[in-house]
């Protein structure tokens, strides 16, 4: 499984330098909308942070697998089932979170705006990214790389101008309501369906 981990970050090695700018300037760029310290506007960063990098690095790595159809296969005939390939996928995605994780709290030190890192900002960030990425994963693997752009476009596109238009203060006040034992619970139960039905799709791709 490391070994497979380590394989997707070889092949982001040309792209590693851009996904840092994101996950760091972003923050940055939201936090100098304000001139004080606001909760909404610091998880709309820390949100934007994650929600990019995850779906920019997920992307990428697809690419590379549709540039290259035959590594599966291959990967197939050394010691790493599809379960595994499947698995590392979302291993990745949680150390890419801790990364904007440590990113974030590195852009506290220096930008007095945004709010410090904290459960209260963390999970229902966790919780969004997590949901939006468990009903991705299982879509890529149905529909292939080409095929699943449109959603990826929406993500990049039309997501942020519908948050902009959004009542971002009352989205932030049913998350409120969720107390964090129930979110971890409603992430993770979503987490592990993607999961397997990303399993069950890929085992029944002809490779």
């Amino acid at each position: 499984m490391t070994t497979l981990m380590k394989k997707d970050f070889m092949l982001l090695r040309k792209y590693i330098l851009f996904i840092i700018v994101i996950v760091f300037v972003l923050p940055v760029a939201f936090a100098s909308k304000s001139n004080e310290v606001n909760m909404v506007q610091s998880t709309l960063a820390f949100a934007f942070e994650v929600i990019y990098s995850e779906f920019l690095i997920c992307r990428y790595l697809a690419m590379k697998e549709y540039q290259y159809p035959k590594t599966a296969s291959f990967l197939c005939t050394l010691p790493y089932t599809r379960n595994m390939q499947v698995a590392s996928k979302y291993l990745t995605y949680f150390i890419v979170f801790v990364f904007c994780c440590t990113a974030y709290w590195i852009d506290t030190l220096f930008v007095p705006n945004l709010i410090r890192l904290s459960p209260e900002l963390v999970i229902p960030v966790f919780f969004v990214a997590t949901i939006l990425y468990s009903v991705y994963m299982p879509v890529q693997y149905q529909f292939g790389y080409d095929k699943s752009k449109l959603i990826f476009m929406f993500l990049l596109i039309a997501f942020p101008l519908l948050i902009a238009k959004a009542n971002t203060a009352m989205i932030m006040e049913i998350l409120t309501k969720i107390t964090f034992p129930i979110m971890l619970i409603l992430t993770f139960a979503v987490l592990l369906l993607s999961v397997i039905s990303s399993i069950k799709i890929f085992n029944g791709k002809e490779l």
